[in-house]
């Protein structure tokens, strides 16, 4: 019962009209002590200058019966009101001192026009039913925060408030089935389930979202969630499915036995025997060799020969428990990918144990998980599975995931060359054609693609796959885009390394025409240099890109280049005497320096004795 001998302790505690405002209505209650009322607000009122004071001071006037002060508190805080907040709290008091629902309206949509996020929505939408209990304007605020949202938990929660506040599960039905539409990640969908169950009730929807749950996870965590989704949602059909599709996605032999046992709980007995056969190719210890035959024993023990032949294995795991045990204390000793990979070769080689050996190798590639991608970190990972396992699920997703992040040729060289040379040749092969003619793909798709990159894809794929054929197909498709003789020249000498000398010598050839000035034949028997050609081959391409030029200059440069690019000064000399008498004035003068400081031998010297 609050009192004024109770109440009055509380002042202390009070820092604004609101809170003056909130004591004196409860001094209000039964029994109530109005002069108390009273003396608060007429203590507080006059210095309030915030709508919200303002607001709750004029209600508790209305409630002492003082109206005309209360309207007049009121139009105060509505002269001072500039925020949303202000004016949810002018609202309250427009209906409570006025009873003017209307005037009530328009504040709140001034207010819904700041307001921009979920939960204030929300708070406000609350508030129009707790005041004014209208629940048209309440679901306006609700579709307005329904506009801002995108994960499952605001979903949830703006369907739980229409529900709750707006007794609307209609709308809130509606609400779960955009989030349904929207949202995808299992995460999600089990959350969207769960909570239409706790919202609504309602099975049959919530069954639709486990299922396309089930549907969409792809790695064991995420199935586990579904099956414990399941047991909680006391689903037998479901629970069924969802151990079915966590076994599909588990890799671990006590992963496998688990879900085995489970769905050995809900009289799944093949699916059960499907499980412990994974478990049986996992085994990786003796204590996963005695679990799996404890399982087998409880469950299968009507199935004599699968009884037979893991005891039988057991057996074997427990005479060679010693060798067992000094690899799992190297295996605790391990810290580096290379130590685990090393121990892992030992295993698969000493103890002819695939399955122990794979989880070496799953332990090193934890190591480099969240470190950042480079394929020659990972390398050693997808070589270890190859030469030590016979698991092509794991060597896709290893290639697989390289391609994704071969952004660069070095690394996509790496990938393509690695794969066709796999130990599983026939898998490498076919997922180094597929990088490739992805690549080429996206070559052709983008505008900024040029002869080089067509180029270093035929690069590519003949050091992969030494298919010639293919590797000239992609050198032809590049001619396209080779406009100058540095393109020409370079898919030659492509072609020369893949030991096609006649067609090599043709796009030699094409290079010396495109050479339109001395320069240029420069250019061009310096690149052929770099390519450890003999001189005489050397001499041949020169005087074949010199035979396409005209102009004196040019021929002269081309005749400076015999003895700076070829350092062949008595060639030079033969052609300097070629090309003499074709130049006069100025042009003259500088054909004579030229000849004079590269062909004439006793220039210089000649000079000295004058």
């Amino acid at each position: 019962m609050a009192t004024r001998d109770t109440l009055t302790p509380k002042e202390a505690q009070c820092s604004g009209g609101a809170d003056y405002a909130a004591l004196a209505l409860e001094a209000l209650q039964e029994p109530a002590d109005a002069a108390y009322a009273k003396e608060l607000m007429d203590r507080v009122a006059d210095d309030c200058q915030f709508t919200k004071d303002l607001a709750a001071c004029a209600i508790v006037y209305q409630a002492l019966g003082e109206q005309s002060r209360a309207e007049e508190l009121l139009q105060t805080a509505e002269d001072y009101c500039m925020s949303g907040d202000e004016q949810v709290a002018l609202a309250e008091a427009k209906f409570k001192v006025l009873g003017d629902k209307a005037a009530a309206v328009g504040a709140y949509e001034k207010a819904l026009k700041e307001t921009g996020n979920l939960d204030p929505l929300i708070d406000l939408a609350k508030n129009v039913m707790h005041v004014i209990a209208d629940s048209a304007f309440a679901k306006k605020v609700l579709e307005k925060a329904e506009a801002k949202i995108s994960r499952a938990v605001e979903y949830s929660k703006l369907a739980a408030a229409s529900a709750e506040h707006l007794l609307d599960k209609d709308y809130a039905a509606e609400i779960f089935n955009k989030a349904a539409e929207k949202l995808s990640t299992v995460p999600d969908l089990l959350a969207l389930a769960a909570e239409v169950t706790k919202t609504l009730g309602d099975p049959a929807r919530a069954k639709a979202l486990y299922e396309r749950a089930l549907h969409g996870a792809t790695d064991f965590g995420t199935a586990k969630t579904l099956v414990e989704s399941a047991r909680q949602a006391g689903d037998a059909a479901f629970l069924q499915a969802a151990l079915k599709k966590a076994g599909e996605l588990a890799s671990a032999t006590g992963e496998h036995i688990e879900l085995a046992e489970g769905l050995a709980s809900v009289g799944d007995k093949p699916g059960a025997a499907a499980l412990l056969d994974k478990a049986e190719e996992a085994v990786a210890g003796l204590d996963e060799m005695q679990k799996l035959v404890a399982a087998v024993e409880a469950h299968l023990a009507d199935d004599a020969e699968r009884l037979a032949r893991v005891k039988a294995k057991l057996e074997k795991r427990q005479a060679n428990h010693t060798r067992y045990l000094e690899f799992q204390q190297l295996e605790k000793e391990a810290a580096s990918v290379k130590q685990f990979l090393a121990l892992a070769e030992r295993v698969r080689l000493e103890l002819e144990d695939p399955f122990y050996a794979a989880k070496l190798i799953q332990a090193a590639e934890a190591l480099l998980d969240g470190t950042g991608y480079q394929f020659s970190r990972y390398k050693p990972i997808l070589l270890a599975v190859d030469q030590n396992l016979d698991d092509t699920d794991w060597l896709n997703r290893l290639l697989d995931r390289a391609a994704g992040n071969a952004t660069d040729f070095t690394a996509f060289k790496d990938l393509v060359v690695t794969a066709a040379h796999m130990k599983h040749r026939e898998l490498g092969t076919s997922k180094a054609r597929a990088f490739l003619a992805a690549r080429e793909t996206a070559l052709a798709a983008d505008a900024h693609a040029t002869v080089y990159d067509s180029a270093k894809l035929a690069e590519i794929s003949f050091a992969a796959t030494q298919d010639k054929a293919e590797a000239s197909r992609l050198l032809e498709a590049a001619r396209a885009q080779a406009n100058d003789h540095y393109a020409l020249t370079h898919i030659g000498q492509l072609y020369a390394g893949m030991g096609n000398a006649a067609r090599a010598d043709e796009y030699f050839s094409a290079a010396a025409a495109a050479c339109t000035h001395g320069d240029a034949c420069i250019q061009f028997i310096d690149r052929l240099k770099r390519f450890a050609m003999p001189a005489e081959t050397l001499r041949k391409w020169y005087v074949e890109c010199g035979t396409h030029l005209s102009k004196p200059a040019d021929k002269l440069r081309w005749a400076e280049g015999i003895a700076d690019a070829l350092n062949d000064k008595t060639w030079a000399t033969e052609v300097y005497g070629q090309l003499a008498g074709q130049f006069s004035g100025v042009e003259a003068a500088r054909f004579d320096l030229s000849r004079r400081s590269r062909a004439d031998l006793n220039y210089f010297g000649a000079a000295r004795r004058h």
